[in-house]
């Protein structure tokens, strides 16, 4: 009998549950329209500079004789690597 007054408590007519789910999609595009306000709002104050050759030459600082050693050595690694994966994986099928 508890169940059955609970259902009729929550049991909503075709047209109620319309106006509320018209009311929670107002209410999202509401929520939606605000939101693209702001984001438009911050993309306006904080626009960059794409032609800035600042941005460009710090870009290129990081690139010292070091890391081009370093990166040349791990070129190499990684193609060792691959050799061997290929070598292994011709043994396991030719030995098999």
């Amino acid at each position: 009998m508890v169940t059955d007054d609970k259902k009729e408590s929550k049991a909503l007519t075709r047209e109620q549950y319309r106006k509320l789910k018209q009311q929670e999609d107002d209410d999202f595009k509401q929520r939606d329209k605000k939101r693209v306000e702001v984001e438009r709002a911050y993309a306006r104050t904080h626009q960059q500079n794409p032609g800035d050759d600042a941005a460009i030459a710090d870009a290129n600082q990081f690139k010292t004789p070091r890391w081009h050693k370093i990166n040349r050595r791990l070129n190499w690694t990684i193609g060792i690597l691959a050799v061997l994966i290929v070598i292994v994986t011709l043994v396991l099928f030719f030995v098999n």
